[in-house]
């Protein structure tokens, strides 16, 4: 069996079975690409500049993570990689399953053709999950219970995270004029939160982020709503990220 997606410790020791003529492997520069015989090697920044001239049988993709950012999600490279050649089988290969929110590592899924989500772009997918994230709806594709309904065949040789974090009993004085403050300054969601969440850090001497799951130890905090939420946060994310992997 040739797995379509690999997350793996080292990108070079992909594992690839069949490689047919004018196989191409397009990687991110922070990578560092195998060579392997027959496979055409191109980094992302000159593919973008030719990949309607290419004749392909077959992609490998490494850095997909990196590739694909909320930030260039609509340019048509990527729409090219995604919709307009369904039919050419890929491999893609990362070092972890998904760099800031869960949500993603849809692209993962969705361009090597192998989403089972149903969902029709990213977009689809980071709504649900910010509906989730904000406490709208109380469920999620993408929690780290329901994704393994949705996970195609993975082989991962990269380890589980072991996040933990406990809350410790602290005063609450300054975390009410924080929170009074910040209330009055900021209106949206990720304003607040992530305002508050700054001055608590840096009253509290903690440093509480939603990717500190990601130091893979242990940490106390106080114990006070806006770190309930971001804790909670980081265990699912960690959660989501072993179930990925596993």
């Amino acid at each position: 069996m040739e797995y379509k997606i690999q997350f793996l410790k080292n990108v070079k020791d992909l594992i690839i079975k069949e490689i047919p003529n004018d196989t191409y492997l397009i990687y991110h520069e922070m990578y560092d690409p195998p060579i392997i015989p027959n496979i055409t090697n191109i980094k992302f920044q000159d593919f973008k500049n030719k990949y309607f001239s290419l004749h392909v049988n077959k992609f490998i993709i490494i850095g997909l993570n990196r590739i694909i950012t909320p930030s260039n999600r609509c340019q048509m490279v990527n729409d090219y990689m995604q919709t307009m050649t369904r039919n050419i089988p890929k491999i893609v290969v990362d070092t972890e399953p998904f760099i800031g929110e869960p949500w993603r590592v849809w692209y993962q899924f969705d361009v090597s053709n192998n989403d089972k989500f149903g969902l029709p772009q990213g977009y689809a997918m980071e709504t649900e999950w910010k509906h989730w994230f904000y406490r709208n709806v109380n469920t999620c594709r993408l929690s780290s219970e329901n994704i393994k309904l949705f996970l195609p065949p993975i082989y991962s040789d990269i380890d589980r995270l072991e996040f933990n974090i406990d809350y410790i009993e602290s005063d609450d004085s300054y975390y009410i004029e924080a929170k009074e403050f910040v209330f009055a300054k900021y209106s949206t969601p990720k304003m607040l939160i992530n305002n508050l969440l700054k001055l608590c850090n840096n009253h509290y001497k903690v440093n509480l982020s939603f990717d500190t799951y990601r130091n893979n130890n242990y940490i106390a905090v106080p114990d006070l709503p806006i770190y309930r939420f971001v804790g909670q946060e980081n265990i699912e994310r960690k959660n989501i990220y072993n179930e990925v992997i596993s």
